[in-house]
């Protein structure tokens, strides 16, 4: 196992960018409608076809623009600063290219992280303009959430160009294009101070204030996490101010925490109460009139890094802080344990945070490849629960100073299959899958290591034995189920994939949820797709013959 202890620096004085650059998921879109495309690009409202088609199918609609090799598409003329964030996807074998103001070029498609062709993908660029003898910066570059460069300093630039994407060969389809400029106006104002109240344990709704030990009232001029000084253990702060907005119209809200908290504005819940880690904030836009508008703040200690944070902008501005300095913690460079496989697969037992799950799983472990493709299970559960390509695993949350969170993070594209047990029997065919099994139903019996070192998972199920094979096949992961003994009572299901939709490509091929991942079977397998709360799933039922049976499918992404 290659460990690799990074110290992750950034420029000094771009603290307004790095604030900015994390929160590219909320920009303000751009029309598609309203460009003029060269004649190589085409309007579209879908694409059809696989990812071994070398041209891109689609179907009439104006929320796409898909375009072949010649002139490139121009996206932004913004002089200054700005961010930028697209979809796209390409054909097999395409080379798409990003053009900077400065002339700098991106290539899209060269990197571990990009998808497979035909699957939706993001790049997100943050982008300082270069002024008198100081050069452009490429603040930060992501691409489906990993971070390509950050704090580049990019060549001098004899005059400022369009922001351009050109297909230099096969074809690419764009979409969701989000621009914001970064001028430096303020846009809002407190109107006076604010009241809070510091309170001595954690609260996770405002009802929940109600009856608990408050340890201070008073005032400030902006929020400040600093009020809690002293505190020991968990705390909780409510604000509640007054903000004064000149003109009327949409603003944005982006508020920072290391802890649990949320947003009010007008009596009007804007952000939800939630435990959110600092680096990752939660926005909302939101429309205000002219004049002052009631805004509180409800943040509780928890064991993540403190601090709070609180910022608004309109298109086009630079967010705006309203927490007093000192409030956010200054950014110090973190020692970031980053972990590669060796020659033989590396496999990491630890806790991983599901997206959108409350509670860790607490028996996963993850298993890095040399072929760039990995994955991690619920060894409980016999759940895949998510796939990526690129780089391993981020160790920083398990090994760095006490480790607290013991999570692992995927570095890398990430997708999340569908996370639940693999096998289960139900009732019917129309019968809810169950969101766990308990060790009634389900024993983890261990692992053991391939000549290569790849683990087979055993298990068994009411006197059926089952083991779980997931193994890198050149671009996709190769997941089989072997089953022998008894053949358990009642009708035996796999579900294959779970999501908001299913798209079926061709004969025992779907993508899942708007494209973010492929789905590979038999296509004489008995697959067929199911409506089931309202998700779509693919499931298959299993018979043993002669005490045995076998699963077969990937992913591809």
């Amino acid at each position: 196992m290659n460990v690799t202890l990074l110290a992750r620096s950034l420029c000094l004085g771009l603290s307004g960018l790095i604030t900015t650059a994390n929160a590219q998921n909320d920009l303000p879109r751009l029309d598609l409608a309203s460009l003029t495309p060269p004649a190589n690009w085409q309007r579209a409202g879908s694409i059809a076809g696989n990812a071994d088609q070398t041209t891109l199918k689609t179907q009439t609609g104006n929320t796409l623009l898909v375009g072949s090799a010649g002139q490139p598409l121009p996206l932004t003329t913004q002089p200054g600063d700005f961010m930028l964030q697209f979809d796209w996807l390409t054909t097999a074998g395409a080379t798409t290219l990003l053009t900077l103001p400065n002339g700098y070029v991106l290539d899209l498609t060269k990197n571990r992280s990009t998808k497979a062709p035909g699957l939706w993908q993001t790049t997100a660029i943050s982008y300082q303009a270069g002024m008198g003898k100081k050069p452009a910066m490429l603040v930060k570059y992501t691409q489906n959430g990993i971070i390509l460069s950050e704090g580049e300093t990019l060549p001098a630039q004899s005059a400022t160009k369009p922001v351009q994407l050109l297909a230099k060969n096969g074809s690419v389809a764009i979409r969701n294009v989000g621009v914001r400029a970064l001028a430096n106006r303020n846009v809002a104002s407190w109107a006076g101070p604010l009241a809070y109240k510091l309170y001595k344990e954690a609260i996770e709704t405002r009802e929940g204030m109600a009856g608990k030990t408050l340890v201070k009232t008073d005032t400030v001029s902006r929020i400040s996490y600093d009020v809690a000084y002293g505190q020991p253990g968990n705390f909780s702060i409510f604000y509640d101010g007054k903000l004064n907005v000149p003109t009327a119209g949409d603003y944005q809200f982006e508020m920072h925490m290391g802890g649990f908290g949320g947003l009010w504005i007008d009596g009007k819940q804007v952000v939800a109460m939630d435990r959110r880690y600092l680096g990752t904030p939660e926005t909302s836009t939101v429309p205000l009139t002219a004049g002052t508008h009631e805004v509180q703040v409800l943040f509780s200690r928890s064991w993540p890094r403190p601090g709070l944070g609180l910022y608004v902008s309109q298109a086009g501005t630079r967010p705006q802080a309203l927490q007093a300095d000192g409030s956010l913690p200054e950014f110090a460079p973190v020692g970031q344990v980053l972990i590669e496989p060796d020659a033989k697969p590396t496999l990491i037992r630890s806790f991983i945070q599901m997206p959108g799950e409350i509670t860790k799983r607490t028996h996963a472990m993850s298993v890095g490849s040399r072929t760039g493709l990995h994955y991690a299970v619920d060894l409980d559960q016999m759940a895949l629960l998510m796939a990526w390509k690129g780089n391993f695993a981020d160790a920083t949350d398990m090994w760095y100073e006490r480790g607290e969170p013991q999570l692992l993070k995927p570095n890398g594209t990430t997708v999340y299959p569908a996370p639940r047990t693999a096998l289960v029997v139900l009732p019917t065919a129309a019968t809810a899958w169950p969101d766990s099994v308990g060790e009634n139903v389900l024993q983890y019996k261990g692992y053991s290591l391939d000549k290569d070192g790849s683990p087979s998972i055993d298990y068994t199920m009411n006197g059926t034995t089952i083991r779980d094979q997931i193994r890198p096949t050149g671009t996709s992961l190769s997941r089989t189920l072997t089953l022998g003994g008894t053949a358990p009572t009642g009708q035996l299901y796999c579900r294959l994939a779970g999501g908001k939709t299913l798209e079926e490509i061709s004969k025992g091929l779907y993508a899942v949820d708007d494209r973010s991942y492929y789905v590979r079977f038999d296509p004489k397998a008995p697959v067929s797709v199911r409506q089931s709360g309202g998700r779509q799933e693919l499931i298959m039922p299993v018979s043993m013959k002669n005490g045995a049976a076998t699963v077969q499918y990937s992913l591809e992404f």
